[in-house]
């Protein structure tokens, strides 16, 4: 290095990185003249380029060129150009004709290269390097041919990492510029940084005129300018700071744990700080400083978006990554890609998990309930930090392996789609009694508060007396009563649906909250209807159902929970033998009991009867179920006969209470529907007399 480097903290790197640029740009635009400055990838340059977007130049005179990038599209992940419109150029403004971009979608890589050499100034005015972790800068690797180049100023080259092909400049470019600033960051860096500065010729040493700025964990712990020891490194790391991944991070870190966090907008880490993060949790801005600061084997929580972005951020991490190093996605990702991304990272060493995680935002932060899939040996090294953040019941926490690969993420999918029946019964129970009792919200409340102490509390109960009670502020009025009636999705429910279809398991209930929820979308088509499609009219309740009806209700709904758990682990039951995962049911309405959304009383029962006896066909034909619904089908059979009477909709009600009625029925009209399959498409039948001779075909005319 030619002079001494600047060694600061990494927070400090930014705006001292900053100030540095600005300062080069205002001298090199002295006189009034334009002026180049040629920005290089990476997120320490990226943490530098946040904060250059609050310096005082004058932007107008600057035009924009880049030291190397990757041949993948302008808008790809890896692109360099994104890196910088997304922090300099668009937060300033800069002007189209002002950016000289490498053309890194073309196909033909060396003409791509001898374009932008066109395009050079014949020397830059200002520079900003990086140095990897092997001593490259720019995409000039350790002992490669382009090093030795001097009559080309741009090559495209094959990098040792993927996407292997870069356009890059070189030396003689690099060495020519007037003013270089380079920048390290990372304990990841701290070897190569030491050979730096002992002499070796490396390829970021070639560029001699370079002023270097490191924040401490890269100048290592002898060149820190104040002596001080090196923060240990972190036991666990949470990647993505939504509100999911703040709640879970900070919980983790109040169990004693050195935790290490990472998020695209480093922005995010001073939400953390607002909310109490102590000393043992520390962000990188830096997705490399992030992974070098983690323990190995390194375990990883990644809460990001479902779908593209989970592959994109892995995408990020594989390079980082050492054989044993473990990554758990926390979203709710579709189960088929957990299982592919499975798969293809024990194919190089790596392990990944799938984990679903119920409870929601304050779940999160004080105990949510976790139901994580994937390799034993994982769940293993990740299961202490896991049981100490999950919620606790009975001294228990409700956490267990699910199963390999994909079945934490499916567990989780049916748990959401119990959810969303569970959510349209207590509606539909709403709905009756307030247009059939006439009661107001304030009294549902008061009976649901009732009704929570016995066998039908549950958290959903629990969170619909809380709505219930929350008045309007501007017109005092039940909050709820403001709320327009057209209630969103997100996937997970259809999901269920779709995946029942798949394994022959039928799931009315579900399926019916589905449908209840794609109704209400239609609230314009149900406002004209309305007012074209007559009801039941002249219908009254009689004086017993007004006097029973919301004891009626009370039971209904129990009877038809059972009903709608019972087709929730019916799937789980398919899947698990389809996908050879084991699935232990007693064990999750183990973890379900608290921290989820869906814990209710009915899981105390449910466990006991999976644990007496796990291979149980049916829920609803469990010894300490079958005789309380045959108890409670009257009262469920009054609730959904009162409201066809009144044309008030209980789609899952009615669902739920006909699956219960034809699972229990030793005869179904299917004889019908298979003779006519047979008669119009001779698709054949079992006679009833002879059912193990094989499947016949008749003549029907």
């Amino acid at each position: 290095m030619s002079t001494t480097p600047r060694v600061m903290d990494k927070e400090a790197l930014g705006a001292e990185g900053a100030r540095w640029v600005a300062h080069a740009l205002r001298e090199a635009m002295a006189g009034g003249q334009r002026v180049s400055l040629a920005l290089s990838g990476g997120s320490t340059t990226g943490q530098v380029y946040r904060e250059l977007v609050k310096q005082d130049v004058t932007w107008a005179l600057v035009d924009f060129y880049f030291v190397d990038e990757r041949f993948v599209p302008p808008e790809h992940p890896d692109s360099n150009y994104l890196l910088a419109e997304e922090t300099l150029l668009k937060p300033l403004g800069i002007q189209a004709h002002q950016v000289f971009r490498m053309q890194g979608e073309r196909t033909d890589r060396d003409q791509a290269a001898r374009d932008y050499e066109a395009l050079l100034p014949d020397v830059l005015d200002v520079v900003v390097l990086g140095m990897g972790e092997d001593g490259h800068t720019a995409s000039l690797f350790p002992g490669h041919t382009a090093l030795e180049e001097r009559q080309r100023r741009v090559l495209a080259v094959v990098g040792p990492k993927p996407p292997p092909w870069r356009m890059t400049l070189t030396l003689p470019v690099l060495q020519a510029a007037r003013k270089v600033l380079g920048l390290v960051t990372g304990a990841g860096k701290r070897d190569i940084v030491a050979r730096f500065r002992a002499g070796e010729d490396l390829p970021a040493a070639r560029v001699t005129q370079a002023e270097w700025m490191m924040d401490r964990a890269a100048a290592g712990p002898d060149n820190t300018g104040g002596g001080s020891m090196q923060r240990e490194q972190a036991q666990f790391g949470v990647l993505g700071m939504g509100v999911m991944g703040q709640s879970l991070a900070l919980n983790v870190a109040d169990q004693g744990v050195r935790v290490a966090v990472w998020d695209i907008e480093p922005k995010r880490f001073e939400d953390l700080k607002q909310k109490g993060a102590p000393p043992s949790l520390h962000g990188h801005a830096a997705l490399e400083d992030f992974v070098a600061a983690l323990e190995r084997p390194r375990r990883i929580l990644m809460m990001v978006t479902a779908g593209a972005p989970v592959d994109s951020v892995m995408g990020r991490l594989e390079p980082l990554l050492q054989p044993g190093d473990i990554v758990i996605d926390g979203g709710n990702s579709w189960f088929q890609d957990t299982r592919r991304r499975e798969a293809a990272w024990r194919q190089k060493g790596l392990q990944f998990m799938g984990m679903g995680v119920s409870g929601g935002e304050e779940g999160a932060r004080h105990g949510p309930s976790l139901m994580p899939g994937g390799p034993t040996e994982a769940y293993a090294l990740v299961r202490p930090v896991l049981e100490a953040i999950a919620a606790k019941r009975e001294g228990s926490p409700c956490v267990t392996h699910v199963g390999p690969d994909g079945a934490g993420h499916f567990v989780k999918m049916v748990h959401n789609g119990i959810e969303y029946a569970d959510m349209q019964l207590l509606a539909e129970t709403y709905d009756l009694l307030r247009r059939g009792l006439g009661l107001s919200a304030d009294a549902l409340a008061d009976l649901f508060t009732q009704w929570n102490q016995g066998i039908a509390e549950s958290f959903l109960l629990e969170t619909t007396i809380q709505v219930l009670r929350k008045k309007d502020p501007d017109t005092g009025r039940p909050l709820v009563e403001q709320v327009l009636d057209k209630a969103g999705q997100k996937g997970t429910g259809k999901w269920t649906v779709q995946v029942g279809l798949d394994l022959g398991v039928a799931l009315p209930s579900i399926a019916g909250a589905l449908d209840a929820r794609n109704l209400s979308s239609l609230k314009d088509e149900r406002v004209a209807a309305s007012g074209v499609l007559a009801g039941p009219s002249g219908e009254s309740l009689s004086a017993e159902e007004k006097a029973h009806l919301a004891a009626w209700v009370h039971d209904a709904l129990y009877a038809a929970r059972v009903a709608t758990y019972a087709q929730g682990l019916r799937l789980i039951q398919a899947a698990s033998r389809e996908y050879k995962w084991s699935v232990p049911l007693a064990e999750l309405a183990r973890i379900w009991r608290a921290g989820c959304i869906i814990r209710a009383q009915l899981l105390t029962p449910l466990r006991e009867a999976y644990t007496q006896q796990p291979d149980l066909a049916n829920l609803m034909l469990a010894g300490n179920l079958a005789p309380v619904l045959a108890k409670l089908a009257p009262a469920w059979r009054k609730t959904v006969g009162v409201a066809t009477r009144l044309g008030i909709p209980t789609p899952v009600f009615s669902a739920s209470l006909a699956y219960f009625d034809s699972y229990r029925s030793a005869e179904l009209p299917q004889n019908l529907t298979q003779a006519q399959r047979d008669a119009f498409g001779a698709h054949t039948y079992q006679r009833r007399d002879r059912p193990d001779a094989g499947f016949v075909h008749s003549d029907w005319s």
